[in-house]
């Protein structure tokens, strides 16, 4: 059964306990017809912080804030895309509401042939041999990730989000 703003997602999303601060939706993040968070957030005056980011993978992801201040985070759907996006988007959130410091990402050149993808940061699965890093290949997610910006150059460090506890 096809979910709608006022279905079951509306059901979670708007009668979620007051003393909970962070909800969590995996799909229904996209633009298509059938993703309807959006929908929900706006109708119920939500505030945007994130509207999507240009990586791949995990683009649709957002997230917002309720007029009772409960935070929405958004993680697309597919089930890599949604562990990028919760080291990418959510870990963040829950550092800021905990007051705890962000990790430093280090920098490690990344060898290898990577196709850009077109307008966006890819975040690449790689391995690190604590010189440098190479894809996996194919489509096998792994950690840590290498994030790969437009301009990138072969040999050039790039930032690794490091699976952390």
């Amino acid at each position: 059964m096809p979910d709608h703003p006022v279905g079951s997602l509306a059901t979670v999303v708007l009668t979620t306990s007051y003393d909970t601060e962070v909800i969590v939706v995996t799909g229904s993040t996209s633009f298509g017809a059938t993703d309807q968070l959006r929908q929900l957030l706006v109708e119920h005056g939500a505030r945007w912080v994130v509207d999507a980011v240009a990586v791949r993978p995990g683009h649709p992801q957002l997230l917002a804030q309720l007029p009772d201040r409960r935070w929405i985070v958004g993680l697309p759907g597919n089930p890599y895309a949604v562990l990028t996006a919760a080291h990418t988007l959510l870990a963040l959130l829950l550092a800021g509401l905990t007051e705890r410091p962000l990790p430093a990402l280090p920098r490690i050149p990344l060898t290898g042939d990577i196709t850009a993808a077109p307008g966006r940061t890819r975040l690449i699965s790689v391995t690190w041999d604590g010189a440098t890093a190479r894809p996996v290949g194919g489509h096998r997610p792994a950690f840590p990730l290498a994030a790969v910006s437009l301009d990138w150059q072969p040999r050039t460090p790039v930032p690794l989000i490091l699976l952390t506890g």
